[in-house]
């Protein structure tokens, strides 16, 4: 089995959104997707998919993002981005998942015999952070201590790999560790995928790669060229 990652698919079936008016390179960029995931995934792979998945505002334009996901090859797991206004409790977003489709936020799944956890990410400025950033901030914390919690009850022993979901990049913008950082260290968090940056400049900054003891990837789609980005093979 392969291990995928791409974030920021940024699905709009319900109410077609052109977003080429960001960028040129996102023109036709579904129909990119889709080209480029069923040439490299196969049906027993897994593809995890950090956040901003779709646009759709509540859970009725969801379906048709939720049926074109769960039509490509692979397993999929699901987390938080800042655009998935429709992620409003994983609770409930479980039982409309599809048959391919799970979802973490706060907590971790296995799936084909990987343990992957997420959370609903907080950013982290650039400067001094406000009262309200430093909150969210402390929100994001307590949230990945409890994803990674949760995946460490799922592992079945003590160095298999741990998947981490995470939508924004977890360093700053100067490439200092938010506070989660030490955390992921502590409980060898293997691998974090995240996304969200969409500039060249931003890219050229993201931190990528291993890092201490973890490996980091910037996977919005973007990005990595509309195709999803190998990880591994487990």
């Amino acid at each position: 089995m392969n291990i995928w990652a791409i974030s920021d698919l940024h699905l709009s079936l319900a109410n077609p959104d052109s977003r080429e008016r960001f960028a040129g390179r996102w023109r036709d960029h579904v129909a990119r997707i889709e080209a480029h995931w069923r040439e490299a995934v196969r049906p027993d792979d897994l593809v995890l998919v950090p956040g901003d998945i779709s646009m759709a505002r509540n859970h009725r334009d969801l379906q048709p993002d939720l049926k074109w996901l769960d039509e490509l090859p692979g397993s999929k797991v699901l987390a938080p981005g800042n655009h998935d206004r429709w992620w409003n409790d994983v609770a409930k977003i479980r039982p409309m998942l599809r048959r391919t489709l799970s979802a973490v936020d706060g907590d971790a799944v296995r799936v084909g015999g990987v343990v992957v956890a997420g959370a609903r990410a907080a950013p982290l400025p650039r400067d001094q952070p406000t009262a309200a950033e430093t909150a969210e901030i402390d929100r994001g914390l307590v949230a990945a201590r409890s994803a990674i919690d949760a995946g460490l009850a799922l592992r079945t022993e003590a160095r298999e790999p741990l998947y981490m979901l995470w939508h924004h990049p977890p360093f700053d913008p100067f490439g200092r560790p938010g506070p989660w950082i030490e955390l992921f260290e502590r409980h060898e968090v293997s691998t974090c995928v995240y996304g969200h940056l969409h500039t060249q400049d931003q890219w050229s900054r993201a931190v990528q790669g291993l890092r201490g003891k973890v490996r980091y990837h910037c996977v919005a789609a973007d990005a990595v060229g509309f195709r999803p980005l190998r990880l591994a093979s487990a």
